[in-house]
């Protein structure tokens, strides 16, 4: 899965045939806000979002940031894979 960071529009997304994947995101203080989620039909079911989230999480690591979810699926994707959780702003518990 290609994962492009789209800064000009604030937005990771994924391309998948004629539709697009997008979360959105905000940067302050070295953290990354994922604000809004975007995903085309099925895109949860098949397991394609959770790969589009672990992905990006890889790509904020490299950066050295943090990030601050603001989703319910970015917050379901934290609880459900606690190894992230060293992402997460100090004091912060989901």
């Amino acid at each position: 899965m290609e994962v492009v960071d789209n800064t000009e529009m604030r937005h990771f997304e994924v391309r998948m045939d004629e539709s697009l994947a997008i979360i959105e995101y905000q940067i302050q203080e070295k953290k990354y806000f994922l604000t809004h989620v975007d995903f085309p039909e099925n895109f949860v079911e098949s397991g394609k979002a959770d790969e589009m989230v672990s992905t990006i999480l890889d790509l904020i690591t490299e950066k050295k940031m943090r990030v601050v979810p603001m989703t319910k699926f970015v917050k379901s994707h934290f609880k459900a894979n606690r190894s992230r959780r060293s992402l997460l702003p100090v004091g912060m518990h989901l």
